[in-house]
């Protein structure tokens, strides 16, 4: 429940005076980013949207004056955050979610420095951490539950030490369903699982 103790994840609605403490310990005095624009491509979909707006109010509100372009999601894979040429400073809206029940799957296409591609990239703050990459070669050839479990815990601490993504709760989407159908919710994409709904008659 306390997470691993870093002082920037311990309040989930943000601490003002926090980041600007660490706005200072980069370089800029007056606690706000006073920095060249920046650029953040997020999907133009209702939610997607309204959640990077979310996103884009918090990083004006540390100083940032950005360039907002929301558009389609195939564009902002193909174009933008996919691309590392193209990527922008933000992509609010991508999202990666695990392919089976194991660490790896989440931890290794994100923040894997030898993941980093010229196109369909999947490592978004291009991290290329040698201590990092290092460990995930360990980690991935372990066989055994336990010690394959508290390696890549390991390695999760050390990539959240990182800072490289920021952690933020997701979007509420509204879920609609008829009386005679008994919905289930797949809890790695919000969306309804029908692999497990039913008709209740």
């Amino acid at each position: 429940m306390n997470g691993f103790g870093y002082d920037w994840l311990k309040n989930p609605s943000g601490d003002p005076t926090l980041a600007a403490s660490y706005m200072k310990k980069a370089g800029f005095k007056s606690g706000k980013y006073s920095g060249p624009q920046i650029t953040a491509v997020a999907d133009n979909s209702t939610n997607q949207k309204a959640a990077a707006e979310r996103v884009l109010d918090a990083l004006q509100k540390l100083g940032f004056k950005v360039n907002f372009r929301p558009t389609t999601r195939d564009t902002m894979y193909s174009k933008f955050c996919g691309v590392p040429k193209t990527e922008p400073e933000v992509c609010p809206s991508v999202g990666w979610l695990k392919d089976f029940a194991d660490p790896q799957s989440m931890l290794d296409p994100t923040f894997n420095g030898k993941n980093i591609v010229q196109s369909n990239n999947s490592n978004w703050p291009q991290l290329n951490d040698p201590a990092i990459n290092n460990a995930m070669t360990k980690a991935e050839v372990l066989t055994d539950p336990g010690a394959r479990a508290k390696a890549w815990a390991a390695i999760d601490k050390q990539v959240t030490g990182t800072a490289a993504a920021i952690p933020w709760y997701w979007d509420k989407p509204p879920l609609v369903k008829s009386s005679d159908v008994k919905a289930v919710v797949n809890k790695s994409n919000a969306a309804w699982d029908l692999s497990f709904t039913a008709l209740t008659k």
